[in-house]
């Protein structure tokens, strides 16, 4: 299971600007690997906000969750 260290570490590299100099410096597959590490942490943030929102809002009528 992912931890909050993970996540962490993640946002460090992303902070620090490695991710940038990883994707300037990179080659074409590094750079599509990039782009697609970030879509993927934009597509599970939306999911991530829908979930928090059905477990802090349990028993309200909510829309359901995408379909993965």
């Amino acid at each position: 299971m992912l931890t909050l260290q993970d996540l962490e570490e993640l946002e460090r590299y992303i902070l620090s600007g490695d991710l940038e100099k990883d994707f300037r410096d990179g080659c074409e597959n590094d750079r599509h690997y990039l782009l697609a590490l970030l879509e993927k942490i934009m597509d599970m943030a939306e999911m991530a906000d829908a979930a928090a929102t059905r477990l802090i809002f349990r028993g309200l009528p909510l829309p359901p969750p995408p379909s993965a």
